[in-house]
């Protein structure tokens, strides 16, 4: 057992871990403690020097299952003490000049395998910890944090404080997120159906393609090889990885989502050293992980009442960083400020919002005419907002009954990321032009719609983001901010999609079966060329268009249409045709008790049936391991070329603000 080991090589330690992982590969006892001692943050954990951080010590005893070890109480008397290199080891409450917390008792259960789930036989786990809050290490440099329990069995975990200079080098950040999602696949089919090309060569760019520097992150989070949007935002924001559905934390064993050990993000970080303005600005609802990461701080990313109240107040339960709310809060989502059941404890947050001398805004008009001196909260819609192509295209698709006012009427005069960013920009550079500000500003949907299967609604508002790319710097040109700010556009993860040729839509509905209709497939050489740059005819309504520039398809309903797919799919049927009536739905449950997805026979139905490869009960598609692209321009854009981890576009951010503290 792997908890019996006194003391191993670095080998012998790494292969038993890896062997433990590997044991536990579906079902973790707790991600990121192989052993039954458990540090938090876990081996091989970075830190920003003077970054807040909670430190989380467990001592398991399972009762059952493989590990059990005939000790079914946890050792209460464990140790814990953390020592630089070169000096001696100190006991945690010494170092940071604290109280030793009190110790805590709980237990858990788990499967150890699917056979294990499908028995329903769980390995029950009495558990002793303890728990540090709001320390910081200001040294930077090489530490090992070692726990001791159960006789002399031992967990270490090797800490490295960054030794990042203290020189602020911008003076603000934009940091798009394309969401999970934006991969260079995607991109390269934004680019073939909105810019023409000749003989094989594009007369026109995207403005993703024009940045100075590009370099790939890798998405990883802590306990699996595939992230969600919420572990995945933790790291972007905080440098620590994290495990799924966490926020802001790491997750331990205990049942209360809202007391794991927490990470200070960039946002709080920002403000509390700089007193620099945040914006927060995302097409989906705004307490979706991605916005949420900044400051929530729980294990459970379906808070979602408990991240707007973040917003505004921060983290209240224990003590943290004081936290002032952003400047600018921009999205959607109205069920959690209306007062009511999904709202936290009731509560009306227009209203608290507004007593905190916020001005809040439910539609495009009342923004645009917003003053830029005062704090905005702008809530467009319940739940996400209307994607581009519905709100320019095929606008009959607005009436949803999803205004943020609660009458349920239409939201219809509904901002889009561009509106959003630019206002935001605009209200950040008049509130903090000396001290800097940092803006997050999220094209949610491109990654909502790829779930769904519904490529065309994704990369609408791919290109929605580039548009509003280019829009950015131009105001920053016009604010004369341009030469002070970095400018950063990635993703938080990748979806497993690409183009392999084309589709005949005539030829595909013209066929009876579905082999036949599968020969409307061109690849290679009858691929062709895209049909999406060319206008339909203006006489015929069945040919909807809308151009701006080059910015946009000239025509969404093209004859030859992509031959595009995820590499993770649930049952579906496809015709490769735009969905006219409104976001795809591919699937439907065929139980009220349990979740059995099935082909929905009203989506597609002039197409052919797809066999699914996800679980039955996986509605839509799901996240990949793939790279995502960083796309920098501006001060520090050095520092964001090359293949890395996506901890380090925290730390490369951290430094260009000069955010380390030494002391």
């Amino acid at each position: 057992m792997i908890s019996k080991s006194l003391s191993l090589s670095g080998a012998a330690a790494a292969a038993l871990s890896l062997a433990s992982v590997g044991a536990a590969q579906s079902f973790q006892r707790l991600g990121a403690c192989p052993t039954l001692g458990c540090v938090f943050p876990p081996d091989q954990t970075d830190f920003l020097a003077g970054q807040y951080f909670d430190i989380r010590l467990e001592v398991h005893a399972p009762v059952n299952g493989s590990e059990a070890t005939g000790r079914s109480t946890p050792d209460n008397a464990f140790s814990f003490s953390i020592a630089r290199q070169g000096r001696r080891a100190q006991s945690a409450a010494a170092l940071f000049n604290i109280a030793e917390p009190p110790l805590e008792r709980w237990n858990f259960t788990y499967f150890e395998d699917y056979f294990a789930r499908d028995a329903d036989t769980p390995v029950l786990v009495n558990v002793a910890s303890k728990i540090y809050r709001r320390v910081a290490l200001y040294e930077p440099g090489d530490y090992t944090a070692t726990l001791t329990y159960n006789n002399g069995s031992k967990t270490t975990a090797s800490w490295l404080v960054r030794d990042l200079v203290q020189v602020k080098k911008t003076k603000n950040i934009v940091l798009f997120i394309g969401l999970e999602r934006m991969t260079t696949n995607m991109i390269s089919a934004a680019r073939l159906i909105a810019h023409q090309t000749v003989n094989g060569r594009y007369q026109s760019r995207m403005q993703m393609d024009q940045f100075p520097v590009l370099g790939h992150q890798m998405t990883h989070s802590i306990d699996s090889f595939i992230t969600d949007s919420a572990n995945s935002a933790t790291a972007l924001y905080s440098g620590h990885k994290s495990s799924v559905n966490a926020l802001g934390v790491y997750r331990d064993s205990s049942p209360d989502v809202f007391d794991d050990p927490r990470v200070e993000s960039i946002a709080e970080i920002f403000q509390r050293l700089t007193s620099g303005g945040v914006g927060i600005v995302s097409t989906a609802y705004i307490a979706d992980a991605t916005p949420a990461a900044f400051t929530a701080h729980t294990a459970d990313r379906g808070e979602y009442g408990a991240v707007v109240d973040s917003f505004l107040n921060g983290a209240v339960n224990y003590t943290w960083t004081n936290w002032t709310g952003p400047d600018v809060l921009f999205g959607g989502g109205a069920e959690q400020f209306l007062p009511g059941e999904e709202s936290y404890q009731g509560q009306d947050y227009y209203q608290l919002f507004g007593e905190r001398g916020y001005n809040v805004v439910l539609n495009n008009t009342a923004l645009s005419s917003t003053p830029n001196d005062a704090k905005t909260l702008g809530i467009f819609s319940t739940s996400n907002l209307p994607v581009w192509l519905d709100r320019n295209i095929y606008k009959n698709n607005l009436n949803r009954g999803n205004s943020p006012d609660g009458t349920k009427a239409n939201a219809t005069d509904v901002p889009g990321l561009k509106q959003m960013t630019l206002k935001a920009i605009d209200i950040l550079n008049a509130r903090h032009r000396k001290e800097g500000w940092f803006l997050m500003s999220e094209a949610a949907s491109i990654d909502k719609q790829m779930h769904a299967l519904d490529y065309d609604r994704a990369l609408g508002d791919l290109l929605e983001l580039d548009d509003t790319v280019k829009n950015t710097f131009a105001k920053l040109k016009e604010l004369g901010s341009d030469k002070e700010t970095l400018v950063l556009v990635t993703a938080d993860h990748g979806h497993g999609f690409d183009v392999a040729g084309s589709v005949d839509t005539q030829y595909l509905d013209a066929q009876e079966t579905d082999r036949e209709k599968r020969n409307a497939i061109g690849i290679y050489e009858e691929a062709g060329l895209s049909q999406y740059v060319i206008p339909g005819d203006a006489q015929d309504t069945s040919s909807l268009q809308f151009s701006e520039g080059a910015a946009f398809p000239a025509n969404w309903d093209p004859r030859y249409t992509l031959f595009s797919a995820v590499g993770a799919n649930p049952d579906r049927r496809e015709n490769y045709q735009v969905h006219k009536s409104g976001p795809r739905r591919p699937t439907v449950n065929t139980t009220e008790d349990e979740d059995d997805y099935i082909v929905n026979p009203r989506d597609a139905v002039t197409g052919f049936l797809m066999n699914g490869s996800l679980p039955v009960d996986a509605a839509q598609g799901v996240h990949s391991l793939t790279d995502v692209p960083v796309f920098a321009q501006g001060p520090c854009q050095e520092l964001f070329g090359g293949v890395y981890n996506n901890i380090d576009l925290f730390f490369n951010m951290a430094a260009c603000l000069g955010l380390a503290r030494t002391k």
